[in-house]
């Protein structure tokens, strides 16, 4: 019987705590404790909508640092992975004023889409938290709100691949070796690796 009780407890001191960790509001953490697994489930799929949203725009827009010309690298989503190779390769690139102008502008729309994929995840998360302080939350919401900030995030996640292309396509013959050897030499290390995981070497 005392066990019991003690699980009881355990159970109840554990519930709000787990709430915390989630940052509901005091209205829905009360709810969370009174109606117990039912809620959990719901707060559960809600969250992963928003996940996946922002999961999905995260793939979208991320591979790499975002290059500039000073030699430095902004932390944040490039984009694309041809903004990583091609900043990686500058300094063999030699680019003359014109394609630096391009690149430069490539850089600016990679740091305006990741600006524009936080305000995003933002807003998808102020809709999941409206929705939660709601008796019943709409979950269809929440799912629209994501749907949108992907398809958002994938149009982004084009512009700024195709300002790196027109930076690659501006090359001349000798640069696009460059980036071609490097290319080649990536392959061969990632065919390498996977030959060395399939032996169990």
């Amino acid at each position: 019987m005392f066990r019991n009780n003690a699980k009881t407890s355990s159970a109840a001191i554990g519930a709000p705590s787990r709430v915390a960790r989630t940052g509901l509001p005091a209205r829905a953490a009360l709810r969370y404790s009174r109606s117990g697994r039912p809620f959990a489930l719901m707060l559960a799929f809600a969250l992963a909508l928003v996940a996946g949203a922002d999961g999905a725009f995260a793939q979208d827009t991320a591979a790499a640092p975002i290059p500039s010309h000073h030699g430095h690298t902004h932390k944040g989503h490039a984009g694309d992975p041809l903004a990583g190779l091609l900043y990686r390769l500058q300094p063999q690139l030699a680019l003359n004023s014109s394609q630096q102008a391009q690149w430069d502008n490539a850089v600016a729309q990679a740091k305006s889409a990741r600006a524009q994929g936080s305000t995003l995840r933002q807003n998808v998360k102020a809709v999941f938290d409206a929705e939660i302080a709601k008796d019943q939350p709409d979950l269809s919401a929440v799912a629209a709100a994501g749907d949108a900030a992907k398809a958002q995030g994938q149009q982004l996640q084009r512009t700024v691949r195709d300002a790196w292309l027109g930076v690659y396509a501006n090359l001349s013959p000798a640069q696009k070796a460059i980036v071609r050897d490097a290319l080649r030499d990536r392959a061969a290390k990632m065919a390498e690796f996977r030959a060395n995981r399939q032996s169990g070497g």
